[in-house]
């Protein structure tokens, strides 16, 4: 090893359903078409990347900002 300390941790299926919560059936819907990350599979358990659900969640939080441009800004001037 590096040395290099990882900037994520790891995310179980019910720990991504309380940040997107949502359906087993509708998680792995959006995973298959590509509308959510993909997991890593570990020991036959699926984790998600803490940093890729966070981009996830940043890219969804701009769709929103941009599909209503009356929305307050989240910048503070």
């Amino acid at each position: 090893m590096t040395g290099k300390t990882i900037p994520y941790t790891l995310l179980s299926t019910s720990d991504v359903q309380k940040i997107a919560p949502v359906s087993n059936v509708t998680l792995w819907r959006w995973v298959r078409d590509g509308k959510f990350p993909a997991p890593i599979q570990v020991a036959k358990n699926n984790f998600w990347r803490s940093d890729e659900v966070g981009a996830w969640m940043d890219e969804m939080s701009l769709r929103r900002v941009a599909s209503n441009p009356k929305a307050p800004s989240q910048e503070r001037e």
